[in-house]
């Protein structure tokens, strides 16, 4: 299908529809140029497994109700094998870069200030740049997670506490990456510096004060805030109990202004809830007056019945805007859940195995919903296999007239066309690959292909096989079955190219599309490229990857993966 056509049908459906409707109404027409194209908003939560959204699964293991998303997943498409990393930051490059997580500077992802900065390599495009080039506006609200460096003369050995913060300027945050307009905490509401960042810049309360916050609970207006999991600075008013109130408020405050300011350019809103983190601290009420804490029997549960209210507040934005015929509307999270407490019957990943970190699916398989009004189909389901890193190439292709930026989004594959019917499946993904690790250091990691799951484990190389087709609990391995060896050396090999370490004789084309002179000559001397200037080690990941004794990571591959962790 030509996409650009395909954006223009959709511009012009949308106008007419729009006119037929004010017609109907004996009103005068909506002004809606032909050559628009839609408004994109991207919604991500925090730590939401399929089995805490009410429904997803024919036997429903979530107690929470959740009417707005419900009604999102009414009018839309819900992706049933749609897949995240089974950690937060390695997510979110991998959902705005199109990469798998090690194609970044670090294999495990960036989380926090420091002197590398964030996740993404110099020549990497996001989404949000790829967007405001094709004449979008880009707005970010919420949790960054990103990594990125601080400002000048900051002491990331001490960060926690004593640093100058009059000199407030982030380096390599959202405004760095294509972001026009933000509004972000670096961790979310689990990490240091407590505190909001408007456009890069820091924000602090009225107060103007700075305060080192200790664990534990703080008596709010509205609710209990609380620091849980890192001491730090932060603003003296920080409240962990308004962090979605606050976002969703500066979400709709940046709707309005755009819709006021520059109706002819549509806008990119990602939004990255901080539910449902720990810590869980419910607000007492949520904006609208209604009761939010102690609804439910644990502050878990709570937290998923606000998330659901702060998706419908900003549905319902779009919605009481007339815009909603003008937006993709999507709904995700960033890994799998939290375990609930035994003694209720809610199930954070439903019939999946693991949860949150996990390599089992419980750890990855995540909620996704695509809504666009008269344009994607309602109340629809698809079961084949996509990844967070498919959403740049299918949005690309959904409003872009470009091509996607040269080494950018290397690892994306585009469902657009699956999006409008079921039985258009051709050319997506049959593979996947997943990578855990555990202080820093790669455990497990694992690959689809089809139905079929391989894990395997390094350090002694063992491993599994999982039809999920017929085990969708990864309750039986399969792998000692004669009939399945060949495949299991083609998926361990698949999963080989795929990782941070791959051989090099056998990797990927495509990884050297950055390096097109050396694409059919030799290893040495592509490392010979790097060796005559070191510092393209930092800048390129292939670097790392192929020519180990050059550059950085000497040596990480070959402790991940000695001879004996092979499958032969």
């Amino acid at each position: 299908m030509n996409w650009t056509l395909f954006s223009a049908f959709v511009s012009v459906f949308i106008a007419t529809t729009n006119i037929q409707f004010a017609l109907a109404q004996n009103e005068k027409p909506l002004s809606v140029s032909p050559k628009k194209k839609p408004n994109i908003l991207l919604i991500m939560a925090d730590d939401v497994g399929t089995g805490d959204i009410e429904g997803w699964w024919k036997d429903s293991s979530s107690l929470v109700h959740m009417p707005n998303i419900n009604k999102l997943i009414r009018l839309g498409v819900k992706f049933t094998d749609a897949h995240s990393s089974s950690l937060c930051a390695p997510s979110r490059y991998m959902l705005l870069s199109g990469n798998y997580q090690h194609r970044g500077k670090a294999p495990k992802g960036s989380w926090d200030m420091s002197e590398s900065g964030n996740q993404f390599l110099s020549h990497q495009q996001s989404i949000a740049q790829f967007l405001k080039d094709e004449n979008y506006s880009t707005f970010m609200s919420g949790k960054w997670h990103l990594g990125t460096k601080a400002m000048e003369n900051f002491n990331y050995t001490n960060i926690l506490s004593g640093n100058d913060w009059s000199n407030n300027s982030l380096i390599q945050g959202p405004g760095d990456i294509g972001f026009d307009t933000s509004f972000i905490s670096l961790g979310g509401i689990q990490a240091p510096p407590y505190s909001f960042f408007k456009n890069d810049q820091l924000v602090l309360s009225e107060a103007q004060g700075i305060k080192f916050w200790k664990k534990g609970s703080y008596q709010k207006s509205n609710g209990i805030s609380k620091i849980h999991m890192n001491e730090g600075e932060g603003d003296v008013e920080w409240d962990s109990s308004q962090y979605n109130i606050r976002i969703i408020k500066e979400t709709i405050s940046y709707i309005d202004e755009h819709l006021e300011q520059k109706e002819n350019k549509p806008f990119f809103a990602y939004v990255a809830l901080g539910s449902v983190h720990t810590p869980h601290t419910p607000p007492i009420k949520y904006v609208d007056g209604s009761n939010v804490a102690n609804e439910y029997q644990t502050r878990h549960l709570d937290m998923l019945y606000e998330m659901d209210k702060s998706v419908g507040a900003l549905v319902d934005a779009i919605e009481n805007r007339n815009i909603e015929e003008e937006t993709i509307i999507i709904f995700t999270s960033d890994n799998g859940g939290l375990r609930h407490s035994e003694k209720f019957s809610h199930q954070t990943s439903g019939p999946l195995r693991g949860e949150k970190a996990s390599i089992y699916e419980g750890g990855h398989r995540v909620p996704l919903v695509f809504r666009f009004e008269n344009v994607f189909p309602s109340g629809e389901s698809r079961d084949k296999l996509v990844g967070l890193n498919d959403v740049y190439s299918t949005i690309a292709d959904l409003v872009g007239t470009n091509p996607i930026p040269h080494g950018s989004a290397q690892d994306s594959i585009s469902f657009a066309e699956y999006l409008s019917s079921a039985e258009n499946d051709d050319g997506l993904r049959k593979t996947f690959s997943h990578w855990e690790y555990r202080r820093g250091k790669e455990t497990i990691h694992a690959t689809r292909n089809g139905d079929m799951k391989l894990i395997h484990f390094p350090r002694n190389g063992t491993h599994s096989l999982y039809n999920l087709k017929d085990d969708i609990s990864e309750s039986n391995d399969i792998s000692g079955d004669p009939q399945y060896n060949d495949l299991i050396k083609v998926m361990y090999n698949q999963l080989m190219a795929d990782g941070p370490c791959p051989d090099a004789d056998k990797a990927h084309g495509k990884s050297f599309e950055l390096f097109n002179h050396f694409y059919k000559t030799k290893q040495k001397q592509l490392c010979t490229w790097f060796k005559e200037k070191r510092q393209r080690c930092k800048k390129y990941i292939e670097g790392s990857l192929y020519c180990g004794k050059t550059c950085k990571r000497k040596g990480w591959c070959q402790r991940h993966y000695t001879n004996s962790s092979q499958i032969n």
